[in-house]
């Protein structure tokens, strides 16, 4: 029987990227069938019309400035309005596939992860495909695991063997969601512009009865971005990393704030929120 998938992504100016990506999804799980709801967020390389010439693909234009989280929401949100709709001639999906198109997949990546669903006998049950680096053996991208319940430290992880791993959250880079359950929680917080938004999604997902588990395969190559240039690099001035922590691709201190009191309590939002400052000004 084949499985009908709807995959969700966001994109910007790297065309060919993107169209690979949705290309070796279809090619390389051939029992899967697939659309997609791309949003494009104005690139200038016309990464939206290669999109609209790709089978079974609807794309949705951002402004330029949604950056991730707000690129997903739109897509999220015109997935529900085509499956409020019955999907029309795309047909009603069994999973809403979440990913990242600078993911290089492997072949039947997809198709395992279904299997490895499909063994939970859990219609509840969320599948992370894991990311390695480009050595081909060290994790890049997984499931998030929880080392306190207090302080926000986590580890990415994958499972050992094929039944999975439980976790408590994911990198978006590769998720399988059962339909129904996409449905019933709905798109990414509004809250987030570009990061936290996955995490906080994962956490979404389990209070509206998902189990999130991470497989023991990797799904294909994802390269973790470098700290290089970011807050986080001790090696720039102060200033500097004061000033990129609270930009759009770093980590605000209202959506940080918002989400430690959303996914742990106010002491830890409290506490936790000032902590980056004091790294920085200690320069670690």
């Amino acid at each position: 029987m084949t499985n009908k998938i709807m995959g969700l992504a966001t994109c910007f100016n790297r065309k060919e990227k993107t169209i690979t990506a949705l290309k070796s999804l279809c090619e390389k799980n051939p029992e899967v069938d697939f659309s997609f709801v791309i949003c494009d967020d104005n690139s200038s390389d016309g990464t939206a019309q290669a999109l609209s010439e790709f089978p079974n693909t609807c794309v949705v234009m951002g402004d330029g400035n949604s950056f991730y989280s707000g690129g997903m929401r739109l897509a999220m949100a015109r997935a529900l309005e085509i499956l409020d709709g019955d999907s029309g001639s795309i047909g009603y999906p069994d999973y809403i596939l979440l990913f990242n198109d600078d993911v290089d997949f492997y072949d039947g990546a997809i198709q395992g992860l279904i299997e490895r669903s499909k063994n939970k006998h859990n219609e509840n049950a969320i599948f992370v495909g894991p990311t390695c680096e480009d050595d081909l053996k060290s994790l890049s991208y997984g499931g998030i695991e929880r080392k306190s319940n207090f302080a926000p430290k986590f580890r990415i992880v994958k499972a050992d063997g094929p039944e999975g791993r439980k976790v408590n959250t994911f990198n978006a880079n590769c998720v399988l969601v059962p339909t129904h359950l996409f449905v019933k929680t709905g798109i990414m917080d509004e809250v987030y512009n570009h990061s936290l938004g996955d995490f906080d999604y994962g956490y979404m997902l389990v209070r509206k009865g998902g189990e999130i588990f991470v497989s023991d395969e990797y799904v294909g190559v994802c390269p973790n971005n470098s700290e290089e240039g970011t807050w986080n690099d001790p090696k720039l001035k102060r200033s500097i990393r004061f000033k990129k922590k609270e930009s759009i691709k770093g980590v605000p201190f209202g959506e940080f704030f918002h989400y430690l009191l959303k996914n742990y309590n106010f002491l830890t939002a409290v506490i936790f929120s000032l902590t980056p400052y004091a790294r920085i000004l200690i320069g670690k």
